[in-house]
């Protein structure tokens, strides 16, 4: 019995932009495993009516696809896996074969460290072989040619057939396969090929992936996976649709086995005496586990943060308008000249998105060292150290491996920059020792504001004294919302940590940037260059001008890249790099429309290490630049064609990997090189002098836009005066909270004075 013999009379409304025939056909024009019946099987005749589909896509061509659907009468979202619908017959045999499978298979054959994709090979391949033993299939069972000891193989194995099959005809309780005989031959009929590629896909999906989830585990969108007991359906978390329901749900015993399943997979052990447990699956994604009902009522639950393969870069922050091209100038040239930060703001909110991303800005000439409780940084650059915590062999045995174990080792490694996915508890102390002694760190934390930052390091558990949290220069807080109906993630604001005043017992705190929630917008909250630009630009040895260039170069290729749509991780990571270490060779290839032909050039530099499979990369879900945006961004460009133009006439001569060769000239540099010259070639921006020190024309229109046009604010201004802390724009002063209460601070609102 076929999906199309169960078709339900009640039919879904298809869109008319849809077309279906398309949809299920594969490049070689053969249809699709899984169809239109099969999406009819899997949805409830009683909801057809009020669904109204918002988007389908494939997350496991041709086996499983998905549709979002608005239920009309209910007013939320619902999510459908859809995988080839089972008869009962069929549905008996995955059930077999899944008990055959466990004796049949010759585990000493497969190695230990084999992937996924060939353990798969293993599972499909005795799967047809037990088919050919019970006379499932037509035809001789493969490996029966080759010569006499194929053919003497082939002969024994026939025989051992024709034995099975008379044995079982005599008694059906025999191996009492589920598929009935013919009544004339007593023959049991042959599985069609759709119906073994739909066996095999379930056997393979239920002994090496993921179950019934396994759909979900494959979907991009997705960020979260959770279930919150028995029957109870399986929510997950979209990332164009937050929180949606699903069609997947588990019974009591289904739950437990796929739960203790997951554990023994990720090594771990679970059990009523130890019913919580923390695991990484195999594909990085992080999974908390809890069995039975001892400490939740609703029985067995998990949870399974995904990985992602290839992360998110600064272009896709801005095409989510997360930030805005000001702000990732500003934190690109931060980031680069070694300011601290930490990325605030609530569960789920993007931290980790935003920090990998911002990743991309360290020098690749610099060494990192990443500290994770769970793997989720991937970093282009060489010479990076990524560690992460162990759990104790045995309880109480000492042999845990906690953030402060690997903190006080990274110490030792003498990085330049620390990258920690997170603090929470008393590594954050050794943290800003590490900042207060040279260091530049990044890192994430969970905060709603800059003064619940501030408030919640300055206490326990954490306890940094309040004079050492000045070493932090940079709060960026991000917060998850809704605008139009979308669910986005916007950075509510960028705040400079400027001082802490003894006297006064308070921080001062300079924002930067504030979104505005009514308008859906991101703006400066000065025309004036602030005290961490400044220190920037006297970090840099550049003048006033030779910052402003610098800027309009940056905000330059950032725009291009969003306007060109260069947002690949391996072409932005490169892109980046190579500016960093040769501007004017990188400006020459924008100005002449050359960069996108010439990314594979870059990510030959011997400093990064991009290794990025081009198939998984075309599933990353990155985000399409809204029409304000590319008119925002074509307006920029406009404004620095002048800039631009300079550059057109620039050589761009062979990108070698830690050497760039200019057409004509024999000059080469190695990478990290300070040596400057008129060929384009490496050199950090901050030493290139003969580009810096040209005029600027191209590079006004700022000063509406943001500080870098600006005066400084510890240069006299116009009128000759130097402003004081007091009188500075959108400068607050925090109080440092007291140790013992923090209900003053609740009841006050973000920048008690000014």
């Amino acid at each position: 019995m076929t999906a199309q013999d169960t078709l339900p009379q009640s039919r879904l409304a298809v869109p008319e932009g849809i077309d279906e025939r398309a949809f299920f056909t594969l490049s070689d024009g053969t249809p699709t495993l899984v169809g239109h019946a099969d999406l009819e099987a899997a949805v409830p005749n009683e909801e057809k009516p009020d669904l109204q589909e918002l988007e389908r896509y494939w997350v496991n061509k041709p086996f499983a696809f998905v549709v979002l659907y608005r239920h009309t009468a209910q007013q939320e979202n619902r999510y459908y896996i859809v995988e080839p619908s089972l008869s009962d017959t069929e549905r008996a045999l995955v059930d077999f074969f899944t008990d055959k499978l466990k004796l049949s298979i010759d585990y000493d054959t497969v190695a230990t460290d084999a992937s996924p994709a060939d353990r798969g090979e293993v599972v499909r391949d005795e799967t047809i072989r037990l088919m050919h033993r019970y006379n499932l299939l037509s035809g001789d069972p493969p490996g029966n040619s080759g010569g006499l000891g194929g053919r003497a193989k082939g002969w024994l194995i026939s025989l051992l057939r024709r034995r099975a099959a008379k044995q079982a005809r005599g008694d059906d309780t025999v191996d009492p396969i589920p598929v009935e005989r013919d009544p004339e031959t007593g023959e049991r009929g042959s599985l069609t090929d759709d119906q073994v590629e739909t066996l095999v896909y379930y056997l393979v999906r239920n002994f090496i992936r993921y179950d019934r989830i396994d759909g979900l585990k494959h979907d991009v969108h997705i960020e979260d996976i959770s279930c919150d007991g028995y029957n109870e359906p399986v929510f997950v978390y979209h990332s164009n649709y937050g929180q949606v329901l699903t069609n997947v749900t588990f019974g009591d015993d289904e739950l437990d086995e796929f739960v203790i399943e997951l554990a023994q997979r990720a090594r771990k052990g679970i059990s009523k005496r130890q019913p919580n447990v923390d695991a990484t699956l195999e594909d990085g994604s992080r999974a908390q586990l809890t069995l039975g009902q001892e400490v939740s009522d609703r029985g067995t639950n998990f949870t399974i943060r995904q990985f992602r393969e290839v992360p998110f870069t600064p272009v896709d922050l801005v095409a989510w308008e997360t930030y805005s091209l000001s702000q990732m100038v500003y934190l690109w040239l931060a980031i680069e000249s070694g300011k601290s930060m930490i990325v605030a703001g609530g569960t789920a909110s993007g931290k980790t998105t935003t920090l990998n991303a911002l990743s991309l800005f360290i020098p690749s000439d610099t060494k990192l060292v990443s500290i994770e409780d769970t793997r989720e940084l991937l970093i282009p650059q060489r010479n990076w150290v990524p560690t992460t915590t162990r759990e104790p062999f045995q309880a109480d045995d000492g042999s845990a491996i906690d953030e402060f174990d690997l903190l006080e080792d990274a110490l030792r490694k003498r990085p330049d920059y620390i990258l920690m996915g997170e603090v929470r508890g008393e590594e954050g102390r050794t943290l800003f020792q590490a900042m207060n002694t040279g260091h530049t760190v990044c890192t994430t934390f969970h905060a709603n504001d800059p003064r619940e930052v501030i408030r919640r390091f300055t206490s326990e558990p954490i306890s940094v004294a309040s004079s050492m949290f000045s070493a932090v220069d940079i709060v960026a807080t991000q917060t998850s919302t809704t605008v139009d109906g979308r669910r986005v993630r916007r950075a509510k604001s960028l705040v400079e940590i400027d001082e802490y005043d003894a006297g006064l017992d308070e921080f001062v705190v300079d924002r930067t940037y504030d979104w505005d929630s009514v308008a859906d917008e991101i703006r400066p909250t000065t025309t004036d260059r602030t005290d961490l630009m400044e220190e920037v630009r006297r970090d840099n040895g550049w003048t006033a001008e030779e910052f402003r260039r610098e800027w309009c170069r940056r905000e330059a290729l950032l725009a291009y890249l969003v306007r060109e749509g260069i947002d690949t991780y391996a072409g932005v990571a490169a892109t980046i790099q190579a500016y960093v270490h040769s501007p004017d060779l990188t400006m020459s290839l924008v100005s002449q429309d050359e960069l996108a032909a010439r990314i594979d050039e870059l990510t030959t530099m011997r400093t990064i290490d991009i290794d990025v499979d081009d198939e998984v990369e075309e599933l990353v879900p990155r985000p399409s630049p809204a029409p304000d945006l590319l008119a925002e961004v074509e307006s920029l460009l406009e404004d620095r064609g002048p800039l631009l133009e300079e550059y057109e006439d620039g050589e761009i001569g062979v990108f070698r990997g830690d050497v760039t060769a200019t057409d004509g000239s024999d000059d080469t540099r190695q990478s990290g090189d300070n040596t400057s010259g008129d060929s384009p070639g490496f050199g950090r921006p901050g030493t290139d002098k003969t580009a810096d020190t040209r005029s600027t024309p191209g590079t006004g229109g700022v000063t509406s836009e943001g500080f870098p046009a600006g005066t400084s604010r510890g240069d006299p201004d116009r009128n000759g005066s130097t402003p004081g802390a007091e009188e500075r724009d959108s400068v607050t002063r925090v109080p440092s909270p007291e140790p013992t209460t923090s209900s003053e601070d609740e009841d006050t609102e973000e920048g008690d004075r000014t």
